[in-house]
Formats: structure tokens, sequence, C-alpha cells
């Protein structure tokens, strides 16, 4: 069975904070509470991360569906109660600009959420998205 494997390292700053490695890429994850607030927190790291693989595949589908997609932007949000460490719902919105047909960028959606790792690793049962068509 072939597989894709992904590797990251981290480094502990000695507070609540920490120094990550991927690939050839360095960043910093920390906290604005009680950290130094020299970057994300994990929450925050996640839900760029939801929205990372969403425009990932976009990306890939406008290509291979050849959408005429002048823009995309995706808006991501998380909530918790502040006793239960745990996001109880992710919601995100994808604002497309673009004379595509509705149906198309439906179908688009669709599929990159079908096969998006990072968004069927947390759960699309969790995660509800809709789609804003804006036109040129």
């Amino acid at each position: 069975m072939k597989k894709l494997e992904y590797k990251a390292e981290l480094k502990w700053d000695g507070k609540v904070g920490s120094t990550a490695r991927v690939r050839e890429f360095s960043f910093f994850i920390d906290t604005n509470t009680d950290g130094e607030n020299k970057g994300p927190n994990p929450t925050e790291m996640l839900l760029s991360a939801i929205g990372g693989c969403l425009i990932v595949n976009w990306g890939r589908l406008i290509k291979k569906m050849r959408l005429d997609i002048k823009d995309l932007k995706v808006e991501i949000k998380g909530w918790r109660d502040l006793d239960e460490p745990q996001l109880k719902e992710i919601t995100y919105k994808i604002t497309v600009v673009t004379d595509e047909d509705e149906k198309r960028i439906f179908r688009a959606k669709e599929l990159a959420e079908k096969y998006g790792t990072v968004f069927n690793t947390v759960g699309a049962e969790k995660i509800k998205g809709k789609i804003e068509v804006v036109r040129p």
C-alpha cells in the first residue's frame, strides 16, 4: 500500500510556546493569553490547517474542472465553552468571485471536502461550510 507520511518537529521555548519545523519551514506556536504572542496558538493553527486543506483542494479542482475563478477566500471559525477543552463547532465560508454556474461551484465544494486530508481527519460532521458566490 502506498502512503504519504508527514512530519513536524517542535522545540519547547521554556514557557508555553514552541518553534515548529516542517520540512525547510520554521514557525512559532504560542498564545496571547499566557505566552509571548510570538505566533498563532494551536487552535488557530488547526483552523488554518483546515482552511489551507480546503484551498489546496480548491486549487486542484479549479485546474481539473477548468473553472474560471477570479478570487477565492476562506474564513473559518471555531468556538468552545470555557470549561470544556474541545471545539464544539467549526464553520467556514468560502467566497468565490466567478461567473461560473453555481452548480459547478457547489460541486467543487463537495469534492474539496470529500478529498481533504485535514478536513476528514478532524471530521466532516464537525465542520459546516457554506459558499458565497460573488459575480465580478
